[in-house]
């Protein structure tokens, strides 16, 4: 490969002198993000590159796409430092387990005018809705999402649901079916009911996954409607619980999903209560005969 005399000099590793793709193994990747990251570039994100690096390590790292490492004639990157980050921080032997290689491909665009740095990456974020292509998307999103973060197995929440990346997303969406089998049902007892999506269709997604399967379309029959219920029936009181939005705050989201859970367990279990509620000091619940513990057990 022709060396292009670019600077800085300090560079271990040296650019194309023209776009093309190549192999990026870890030490590349640290070597340009400490030599040829431009001082006027934008902070670096932790947040945005663990998010990369989780995808690379999980093996959901795309390679060689068009959207390249860009770098400007001086050979400073116009647009790459969290992709780099994230590669240096992953191991060589993760990514031989993963990609079968001890590098990424990644294609390298040398020779830019920086001025387009005022233009590139600032298009309107991919989200996992845009890649679906299914209907109810976005919801799906959603429930996948949540789906991510439950898969961790946090007794007391779920912390990293902020984290999850879009290809994670994709991912559970993929490995659960079931999220789609009652979307158009659970659409509609939000519309009635206000119950929101993603949590509920996670719940159910789960619950499909156990021996109360056949109970989900009388249950979604019941908190779509509300008729000729019980005062203890579950579903009711799930109803009345959304009729009103949820108080704001840090734990909405797990207060929401706990309520789900805890109501359609009583259904499950033809438990009728006299109260729904979840505590910040309770561990945050399960479905009813479904364990990821089991299912990750069962995988390995």
């Amino acid at each position: 490969m022709e060396k292009n005399e670019l600077h800085p000099s300090e560079s271990r590793f040296p650019l194309p002198s023209e776009p093309m793709i190549m192999a990026v193994t870890p030490e590349m990747a640290s070597d340009w993000l400490s030599y040829r990251n431009h001082p006027k570039n934008r902070p670096l994100s932790k947040a945005v590159s663990a998010r990369y690096q989780a995808d690379i390590e999980a093996g959901r790292w795309t390679q060689a796409t068009p959207e390249g490492l860009i770098f400007d004639t001086d050979g400073y990157g116009v647009s790459f430092q969290h992709r780099m980050k994230a590669l240096a921080n992953v191991s060589t032997e993760a990514l031989v387990k993963a990609y079968g290689t001890p590098y990424l491909n990644f294609w390298v665009f040398p020779g830019e005018p920086r001025e387009i740095f005022e233009v590139v990456d600032q298009g309107y974020k991919r989200t996992a809705a845009h890649v679906l292509h299914v209907p109810y998307a976005s919801s799906l999103g959603a429930a996948a999402r949540h789906l991510a973060a439950l898969a961790d197995s946090d007794r007391w929440g779920m912390p990293r649901f902020p984290k999850i990346t879009t290809p994670e997303i994709v991912a559970t969406f993929h490995a659960w079916p079931e999220l789609t089998w009652y979307i158009k049902d659970i659409h509609k007892a939000c519309v009635d009911a206000g119950i929101p999506i993603g949590p509920h269709a996670a719940v159910l997604a789960q619950a499909a996954r156990t021996e109360h399967r056949d109970r989900i379309p009388e249950w979604l029959e019941q908190v779509k409607t509300g008729a000729s219920l019980g005062p203890g029936a579950p579903a009711l009181h799930l109803r009345k619980k959304f009729h009103n939005p949820l108080p704001t705050g840090k734990g909405k989201r797990d207060l929401a999903y706990a309520l789900i859970v805890k109501a359609w367990n009583a259904y499950a279990n033809d438990t009728n209560i006299t109260v729904l509620r979840h505590a910040v000091t309770e561990e945050l619940p399960k479905v009813t005969g479904f364990s990821f513990e089991k299912k990750a057990e069962e995988a390995a």
